[in-house]
């Protein structure tokens, strides 16, 4: 008989959490429960899901929207009614990555089984100068203290886990690679101009946007004029980044959340990812890249040596140095012909080797069947 798992899922993880659903409900019989935060649109994510299911027997998708913030009190009515809708499907597993600071681990700990849970942690340490670092410490210091089952995304995060907890029984699966569908043209970005140099994702401290900013201030003072640097990802203190910005006309600026529907595209346009973050957990922009065949260039640190080999499978440059990443840039619009064809190849070589959805369901049935 085929085990049931009730599968919680926030509105910010359903790309993450969609193509390994999809998969396992070819094997387990799965609840996915979809919680909405109060600003996002029902409509829009159950779009999103029905387009990205292929295999639908076995799964039973419900979706639930919060009332208020999550940091109000009043939001216990919403957790309440999410783990008693979880607990009437009588599952073997409850699979939780909906993180819901700072509320929702009481009522994981007081309602649901702990030996039956299996919590998921994108973020074992909290990067620094993230949205509400101490208290997202504090939070994920009792997330993992209190669950015994954990799930990380990383290499580098699973080292954290077991340096710093004893006993925990863990599955290192990494992302699968974020789709968001086919675009509707693919350029030939080889032998086009200008260089796009793409950044995308919420635009926090620690994603260091202002370093790209600088960088493509220095290219101009130098007399590079045939690249440009494209912004796209919301931002609530944009003007402090706008102000960085010495000539307009080489930035083009989305600053907004990015609809589904426009990722695809917008990576199939550019030529380059930009990450020059100064510290995170693992990413999923990256997963993004990888998916639609855009080199990275990123910083140095740690957590993005498991994907990027520089000059291999994209270009790096020193951690907090604005001068490293305009040398960096200014390499791959010196060069873009001469390296761009071989960045594409042999991160499609990493993806394959790495990255295919089947190597990583396996690790989950794997890891289900073992509980």
């Amino acid at each position: 008989m085929k085990k049931k798992i009730s599968w919680i899922t926030p509105d910010y993880y359903i790309d993450v959490d969609l193509p390994i659903v999809d998969r396992l409900s070819q094997i387990f019989t799965i609840k996915w429960m979809i919680v909405i935060s109060r600003n996002a649109s029902i409509i829009d994510n159950k779009k999103f899901v029905e387009h990205g299911l292929t295999h639908k027997s076995n799964l039973l998708i419900s979706f639930t929207k919060l009332e208020c913030r999550s940091v109000s009190p009043t939001i216990w009515k919403s957790y309440y009614r999410i783990v008693v809708e979880a607990k009437t499907f009588n599952p073997d597993i409850y699979y939780i990555s909906l993180y819901g600071m700072p509320h929702a681990l009481l009522f994981y700990e007081f309602f649901l089984p702990k030996d039956k849970c299996v919590a998921a942690c994108h973020n074992v340490t909290t990067p620094q100068g993230a949205k509400w670092e101490k208290i997202a410490k504090i939070y994920t210091s009792c997330w993992l203290t209190y669950f015994k089952n954990i799930q990380v995304f990383s290499k580098g995060q699973y080292n954290k886990l077991v340096s710093l907890y004893s006993g925990k029984n863990v599955l290192m699966a990494p992302l699968a690679l974020k789709d968001y569908g086919e675009p509707k043209e693919m350029p030939d970005k080889l032998h086009t101009y200008p260089i796009r140099f793409l950044f995308f994702g919420n635009i926090l401290e620690y994603k260091r946007v202002d370093l790209l900013i600088e960088a493509a201030n220095k290219l101009v003072r130098k007399g590079y004029s045939n690249f440009k640097v494209r912004i796209a990802g919301a931002c609530q203190e944009w003007e402090k980044y706008q102000d960085l910005i010495e000539h307009p006309e080489y930035f083009e600026l989305y600053i907004r959340r990015i609809p589904n529907e426009d990722v695809a595209g917008l990576f199939a346009d550019s030529h380059y990812f930009v990450m020059p973050y100064q510290d995170i957990a693992q990413s999923g922009a990256i997963t993004v890249a990888f998916r639609y065949n855009l080199p990275t260039i990123t910083s140095n640190i740690e957590q993005f040596k498991e994907f990027v080999t520089d000059n291999e499978t994209g270009l790096t440059f020193e951690s907090k140095n604005s001068d490293a990443l305009a040398t960096v840039m200014q390499y791959a619009i010196d060069h873009h012909v001469n390296i761009y064809r071989s960045l594409c190849d042999k991160q499609k070589e990493f993806v394959h080797r790495e990255l295919s959805i089947e190597s990583i369901v396996k690790k989950y049935v794997d890891y289900f069947n073992r509980l």
